[in-house]
């Protein structure tokens, strides 16, 4: 058996998938999945099982039956609507049950590693202080992150396993499976534009536009998990990973625009969730002339989460100095990923 066993809680999320796919290609690991749903594109390499975390009695049950556990990668969240706060007692529930069923289990853990993100920082509400520390004060908001973090914080005092969190920004990824997907959502928004002969208007706010922002390619976010987890001197921290830039929707917009070949706009704030579903039947022709592998619109493009990340009117910048003085310097240049991810979905068939 390898030296290390990991258990990633939300294994068929794009986090979730990034983490079993880095930790599969090391000898040193060996990878169990739990997550709710079957994986639609399970990895070589990983052992999926599907557990109901919400449901202890059939966790504690599940867990059991698993060869020793000894580090946990949680990158599971309940099921939430867009642009709402998430619930902190569900989604602290899914956690608890999680560690309480390895405990019972006797499992020898060794590490916790929580994914968090941007919200610890209040991104999702309004203006925060930048570039923000890992060690900022707490915005007054309800917040699952927090309420997560102080039960891995009290559990690890309390026994001999350790924790560290990671915190990335708005994640840049090819998960064709995910339509939860800021390069995919904007994609299908300009393949739209261009078959309705429109030229790519901004759909975010005025503000969002000039503001500063940082992206997190999820391949580097899942190498800093790792790291994070694997590093002793990184026991019980938490962790920015951004790609390090930033750019402005501004700067990005009209590069978007010459991949589809379409003139670049103006600002014209509209909510994507209340007008894009009428464009399914667009999407659908269109989908069907082109061969793409979906011709359902939902399949490719979430437009709640699309518009939640455009209408962000200030700053999104963190520091990168505390992973940098713990030994993590990578980087990624956003705008190049981008386009690299873009083409990624064309080659596939996803994208027109």
């Amino acid at each position: 058996m390898s030296a290390r066993r990991a258990l990633i809680a939300g294994v068929t999320g794009a986090i979730g998938s990034a983490v079993a796919l880095e930790l599969a290609r090391r000898d040193d690991w060996t990878v169990v999945g739990l997550s709710r749903r079957a994986s639609p594109s399970p990895l070589a390499g990983v052992d999926y099982r599907r557990v109901d975390l919400d449901d202890f009695a059939a966790s504690r049950e599940a867990l059991a039956a698993l060869e020793p556990v000894t580090h946990v990668f949680y990158c599971g969240r309940v099921t939430h609507a867009e642009q709402v706060i998430e619930d902190p007692a569900a989604n602290l529930r899914l956690l608890d049950h999680l560690i309480r069923a390895l405990e019972a289990g006797g499992h020898p853990l060794e590490h916790v590693h929580l994914v968090q993100g941007g919200k610890v920082y209040g991104v999702h509400v309004g203006p925060f202080p930048t570039p923000a520390r890992e060690e900022d004060p707490r915005p007054p908001i309800e917040n699952f992150n927090f309420d997560q973090q102080d039960y891995l914080e009290a559990g690890a005092s309390a026994s001999n396993w350790s924790w560290s969190a990671s915190r990335p920004n708005t994640l840049l990824h090819f998960s064709p499976d995910i339509g939860r997907n800021l390069v995919s959502s904007i994609g299908c928004y300009a393949a739209i534009c261009r078959e309705l002969g429109r030229a790519l208007d901004f759909p975010g706010a005025a503000g969002a536009w000039d503001s500063l922002t940082q992206l997190t390619t999820l391949t580097l976010l899942a190498r800093g998990v790792v790291w994070a987890a694997s590093e002793p001197s990184c026991a019980n921290q938490a962790f920015n990973f951004t790609n390090t830039d930033t750019l402005r929707w501004g700067e990005l917009w009209p590069r978007i625009a010459e991949f589809f070949d379409l003139p670049c706009g103006e600002v014209r704030t509209l909510r994507l969730a209340d007008t894009m579903p009428a464009q399914a039947d667009a999407w659908t022709a269109l989908a069907q002339r082109h061969g793409l592998r979906f011709a359902e619109l939902d399949r490719v493009a979430n437009w709640g989460y699309l518009d939640a990340t455009l209408e962000r009117d200030w700053d999104e910048v963190f520091s990168h100095d505390k992973a940098q003085a713990f030994g993590f310097r990578e980087h990624d240049d956003s705008m190049a990923r981008f386009a690299q991810l873009l083409a990624q979905y064309r080659d596939a068939r996803i994208l027109p």
